[in-house]
């Protein structure tokens, strides 16, 4: 072969060889409980319906999650699990949801195990009474290839997840409920031990999550053993930042009576007794009034109003990443909401701050403008993220970055839907997107990669994404020309700030979310 034929035959291996390593990935991890294979396809491999704690059922249903039970031989991990016991309005098929449903979902694009990418661990919503890990929207075939790891998890819901009782604050020693938020923290104690083998790194690990999920994410922001386990923390569309005169998260001594009376519409006279049932009787008694099972402070996990803790610098300090769309809530709240919010604002004192709040959102005959649709969007979604992101930029150490997704059709014209922005952050649309659409979408995935890299959203060729702060509260608005700007209607949200510094949580005892 003469030295012209000998250096193409090499170059030609050398593409063959580069061309088969981009497609490697990896089919075979080693984690705890055992050997799993997943699925590969196009370089891109997926594990799914990977147990991270023992089945929550029997003598342990309403307990801490407990250690993953070990299998011989190799688990194929091909298909999802049941999503956590639910209701299926209209669908028949009992197989979707399960009591046994401490499972997570994994996609990497690694080629090795010897890789270290940042790692987004996805906590889903559904009001902590619905939802899954494996809602098609949150597949990790488009992020997952852009540098990250992406982890899908389940968590306990409703009465299974969120119920606390006399007899289980004895039975533990401690405080109860929030058994849907321990589940989280057992997730993320198995990506710290497991991750590595799918090419993540522990020590990257981004938290995000979505109404609910952002809620938890929230959650976690406060809880000391939430500590270490995560980096960066992203919430879309909602966060529990709620001022102490909501009282939510709910005071133990509150949410043990609702379970003590949870228990005798069961006609169970013990947790013996309780534990026995079908899950099915569970899942069909009613549920509390007026919002259903939610977290509490157990003084064990959560320890206090977020509002306090991050007040006193009790918080887990990093970056975070938070927003909301411009019509989250529309003219359609839940009753209570309504209720709870014009207590607030209407209640008898406070005058001028209800002068300030009738300017800042002004009432007409038309039901859809601002005082029914931006005025409930702030006062339960806007001011509590906007809160999160004041508070962290005054008491911590690390950025806060604020955005508002307002991408939307002409349907609906006052703006973005609650959870819009979630097929442009997977970059998985229920319909073919638009080309304006793919090209939000492809930003979207940019800014939250970068920031499950960096701690930082900002990067080569992408509009500045200025970092919240007291003084200039800037957010990124996503539309049609996607930019750093003010946050839209300051004036609202300082009346809000105002009103709620006005009234006193003490004659507000009643008001729950």
């Amino acid at each position: 072969m003469n030295s012209l034929s000998h250096r193409l035959a090499i170059a030609a291996l050398f593409c063959f060889a580069a061309a088969n390593s981009s497609l490697a990935a990896i089919e075979y991890a080693n984690i705890t409980g055992g050997r799993v294979q997943g699925e590969v396809k196009d370089g891109l491999a997926s594990f799914k319906g990977l147990p991270f704690a023992a089945p929550p059922v029997g003598a342990l249903r309403w307990k801490v999650p407990q250690p993953v039970i070990a299998w011989r031989g190799v688990r194929e991990a091909n298909t999802f699990a049941p999503a956590c016991i639910q209701p299926w309005d209209g669908n028949p098929d009992p197989t979707l949801s399960n009591e046994d449903c401490l499972y997570l979902n994994v996609w990497t694009a690694a080629a090795t195990a010897k890789e270290r990418r940042p790692v987004m661990v996805w906590i889903h919503g559904g009001g902590l009474s619905g939802g899954m890990s494996w809602e098609r929207l949150s597949y990790g075939t488009k992020l997952a290839p852009e540098g990250v790891v992406l982890v899908t998890i389940a968590y306990r819901l409703g009465a299974f997840g969120f119920l606390a009782a006399p007899e289980l604050n004895l039975e533990s020693g401690k405080g109860s409920g929030n058994y849907g938020l321990f589940d989280t923290l057992a997730a993320l104690q198995w990506v710290h031990a497991n991750i590595a083998q799918f090419g993540g790194d522990p020590n990257r690990v981004t938290i995000f999550g979505g109404s609910a999920g952002g809620h938890i994410v929230s959650l976690l922001a406060g809880a000391p053993a939430a500590k270490g386990l995560y980096q960066r923390a992203i919430a879309q569309g909602g966060v529990l930042f709620y001022p102490s005169v909501l009282r939510y998260p709910r005071p133990l001594v509150d949410t043990e009576q609702m379970g003590e009376d949870f228990f005798k519409s069961l006609s169970v006279s013990d947790l013996k007794s309780a534990r026995s049932l079908p899950a099915d009787a569970i899942l069909k008694a009613p549920d509390p009034k007026p919002s259903g099972f939610r977290a509490t402070i157990d003084g064990s996990l959560i320890v206090d109003l977020n509002e306090q803790l991050f007040h006193q610098a009790r918080f887990n300090d990093t970056p975070i990443l938070v927003g909301f769309s411009t019509d989250e809530v529309g003219t359609d709240p839940p009753k209570h909401m309504v209720e709870v919010m014009e207590s607030v604002i209407g209640g008898p004192d406070c005058k001028p701050e209800q002068a300030a709040i009738a300017n800042a959102y002004p009432r007409t005959d038309d039901e859809n403008t601002s005082m029914l649709r931006y005025l409930y969007r702030d006062f339960f979604v806007g001011w509590p993220t906007r809160e999160w992101a004041r508070q962290q930029s005054i008491q911590g150490h690390n950025h806060a970055y604020v955005y508002i997704f307002d991408v939307h059709g002409p349907e609906h014209p006052f703006g973005a839907w609650h959870a819009t922005e979630y097929p442009f952050v997977f970059g998985n649309f229920p319909k073919p997107p638009t080309p304006k659409e793919e090209a939000i979408s492809t930003l979207i995935r940019k800014y939250w990669t970068n920031f499950a890299t960096r701690g930082d959203p900002n990067g080569h060729g992408l509009p500045i994404w200025k970092a919240f702060d007291q003084d200039s509260q800037m957010a990124m608005l996503f539309s049609d020309s996607s930019r750093s700007q003010p946050l839209p209607n300051i004036a609202g949200f300082k009346a809000l700030d105002a009103l709620l510094q006005c009234v006193k949580p003490e004659n507000e005892s009643s008001h729950t979310h």
